[in-house]
């Protein structure tokens, strides 16, 4: 009977070292359900288009490929935009912020300088650029509040 005792508690260590073998993955914010809730909050005031999916890492100066993406841009000329990344890991989902906000440094230099779409220089100057976990945000919109009601509301994994 001591043996039996001894063979199951070897086992249950056994099986327990097996489950908690992987680290938890961070929590981030999933592409598609956020960019859609994004798109409905009413946070832009110009008509986007999806970009894509090759596109986006030339377009937002990204090293690495992202898992997932979903980027939508002005149809208008003006700097409104979305961007959900998914990246490979957290160290790669860093880099990806780095660039994205230089992406946003560029633009707003350049509205500056050339005067395009004045009215978007506060919005880009507002841009929230977040990392959470493995995934990156990238919105600059017309409302913020309602930005901030989906990004804070629940809209993470």
């Amino acid at each position: 009977m001591k043996k039996l005792t001894i063979l199951l508690a070897a086992l249950a260590l056994v099986a327990l070292a097996a489950c908690g073998g992987k680290a938890p993955e961070a929590a981030g914010y999933d592409p598609e359900t956020t960019a859609k809730a994004l798109l409905d909050s009413g946070a832009f005031t110009q008509a986007l288009s999806q970009l894509d999916a090759d596109m986006v890492p030339a377009y937002l100066g990204l090293e690495d490929e992202p898992t997932a993406a979903v980027v939508y841009t002005s149809l208008e000329g003006g700097y409104e935009e979305l961007a959900i990344l998914t990246m490979a890991d957290e160290e790669a989902a860093a880099a990806a912020k780095t660039a994205v906000e230089a992406h946003v440094t560029a633009q707003t230099e350049t509205e500056t300088e050339v005067q395009y779409k004045p009215e978007d220089l506060p919005k880009l100057k507002d841009a929230v650029v977040r990392q959470a976990g493995n995934t990156v945000v990238l919105v600059v919109a017309a409302d913020y509040d309602a930005v901030s009601a989906v990004l804070d509301g629940g809209s993470a994994e």
